[in-house]
């Protein structure tokens, strides 16, 4: 069964909230879904313990280098991520170092700075949204403002397909 996910991350990849400000940023996020129609089966903070990669899953599609625009490709990403991993890919992967030379200039940047078709983020903190519906696809910029405003930190989100 496919799931299909709102990931709103803090724009900063270590950075986390206090449990208060995790708490209202939940509460402010369902409300986004309790509308006539609109459904979340599950709206929660999820820490974790290391920077971890959150991806979008099927929405990953393709991966740029900022600097020279030149096609990565997903293959060279997923395998530097496996290596950072000990060659392992279960679960959220974390990753203990976001510097990487890009293979196509030999730019020296951080893996944020990576530009991927679909959004995809490092995070040690998320509210996460699972098996919604509502009319508009993603948060809004009013609605991110307003979650940033929450947390007490600016965020974004990446939407996922599992």
């Amino acid at each position: 069964m496919s799931e299909l996910f709102i990931r709103v991350i803090p724009t900063d990849p270590a950075w986390q909230p206090t449990a208060e400000a995790a708490a209202r940023t939940v509460t402010f996020v369902a409300g986004l879904f309790a509308g006539p129609g609109d459904h979340a089966e599950a709206v929660e903070p999820i820490y974790y313990e290391r920077i971890t990669l959150i991806d979008g899953g099927e929405y990953t599609q393709d991966l740029f280098c900022p600097r020279c625009e030149a096609d990565i490709g997903l293959d060279w990403f997923w395998e530097l991520v496996r290596e950072r991993n000990g060659g392992r890919m279960i679960g959220e992967p974390t990753i203990h170092d976001l510097s990487v030379t890009v293979p196509c200039c030999a730019a020296a940047l951080t893996l944020p700075e990576l530009r991927f078709e679909a959004p995809v983020g490092f995070a040690r903190f998320e509210v996460s949204v699972r098996n919604w519906a509502r009319g508009a696809w993603e948060l809004d910029e009013k609605e991110l403002a307003a979650a940033e405003a929450a947390l007490g930190h600016p965020v974004t989100q990446v939407a996922a397909h599992y």
